[in-house]
């Protein structure tokens, strides 16, 4: 879906603002804590429900207890999040209101900021975030089975933290463990089934980008040894004294990762740092040809200052690429993003607010 107009109301920096979106490229230039990534991750939010980078309650605008994100294409989306009483999140299309599991996959969105780019070295909890963010965009059965799996873990992880029980309520765990099974295989394969379709993708595209051959793929970490399907719920057994003495389950989708390899060895171990980026702009190249091709709908991206992380031929092989999509960049310095490409484009430029 094209946008033509965000409106931010009490978010971030920005108490009322509305700002136009060319459907090509939109440039937000300006200083740095200007509000430029404000704005993006306000349309990342308005996608998500939930942001890249911080808490609902972080985003808000000081002193206010609500904020509003709307934006029109060929249809208005609205998502409203009150602090009020805890965090309350409704959304509208056209008025009309929705599901956040309806609403989910509607607007695509793709990011591209510097954080990522080093995702591959980070810890585990931000390899699982980026596969369930993409799935969740782009599967519906998926997001419905993260949705059950993680209320299922909630009420697994009550019993086994409960005073009540000095030994494991085995009778009152077992009709989790099978619920739980069910769900942390569909959600495994589903994974799995993923990061097979992008490592037909990921070589080809690294060649592209660095001028070189080299083997690398990603490799699904999970936390059950052999066959996942059959020895999941054995092994959600097996883990119980560890999991009651723990208070809390030590097995599933929520621990799971995954790992790339390169030449000889993990990318974490042998690549320098130019080759890890060169990687992780692969692997998103990858995602957003996944994206598009699941949905049939070319996702909005956007890149948060990434242009000053990339050398010139990454920066030159990236703008070729993202032709034809909608793109929201952010930048300090507008001279160095368009004299590197012709795209037609209009400028936002940030400043106090």
């Amino acid at each position: 879906m094209v946008l033509t107009r965000l409106e931010l109301t009490n978010f971030r920096s920005y108490t009322a603002a509305i700002f136009d979106l060319h459907p090509e490229v939109t440039l937000v230039v300006g200083p740095n804590a200007t509000g430029k990534t404000n704005l993006l991750e306000g349309l990342y939010v308005l996608a998500a429900t939930k942001s890249f980078r911080a808490r609902d309650r972080d985003v808000v605008h000081h002193e206010a207890d609500f904020y509003r994100i709307v934006a029109r294409g060929e249809m208005e989306m609205a998502l409203a999040v009150s602090m009020a009483a805890g965090v309350s999140k409704k959304v509208t299309h056209d008025g009309v209101k929705r599901t956040l599991a309806a609403h989910i996959g509607r607007l695509q969105v793709t990011l591209f900021e510097p954080a990522e780019l080093t995702m591959l070295q980070g810890p585990p909890d931000g390899r699982r975030r980026y596969l369930d963010f993409v799935l969740c965009q782009t599967d519906r059965s998926y997001l419905l089975a993260l949705m059950q799996y993680r209320r299922v873990l909630k009420q697994r992880n009550a019993l086994l933290d409960s005073k009540q029980w000095s030994v494991p309520p085995r009778d009152q765990l077992f009709a989790w463990n099978v619920k739980l099974a069910e769900l942390a295989v569909d959600i495994w394969k589903k994974r799995s089934r993923f990061l097979e379709v992008i490592n037909k993708q990921l070589p080809q595209l690294y060649q592209e980008i660095a001028g070189e051959p080299v083997p690398v793929s990603l490799e699904y970490q999970p936390s059950v040894t052999g066959d996942y399907a059959a020895n999941f719920l054995d092994e959600l057994e097996r883990c119980l004294d560890r999991d009651f003495a723990a208070g809390f389950t030590t097995i599933g989708p929520h621990r799971e990762d995954f790992g790339a390899k390169f030449k000889t060895g993990q990318v974490v171990n042998v690549a320098s740092r130019g080759e890890v980026r060169t990687v992780v702009l692969a692997l998103k190249l990858a995602e957003l040809e996944y994206a598009q091709a699941q949905t049939g709908v070319r996702p909005l991206l956007l890149l948060d200052d990434v242009f000053s992380e990339l050398d010139k031929q990454r920066r030159a092989y990236l703008l070729d690429r993202l032709g034809g999509y909608q793109t929201v960049i952010t930048t300090t310095d507008a001279d160095a993003v368009t004299k590197e490409f012709r795209t037609d484009h209009s400028t936002i430029w940030t400043g106090e607010v």
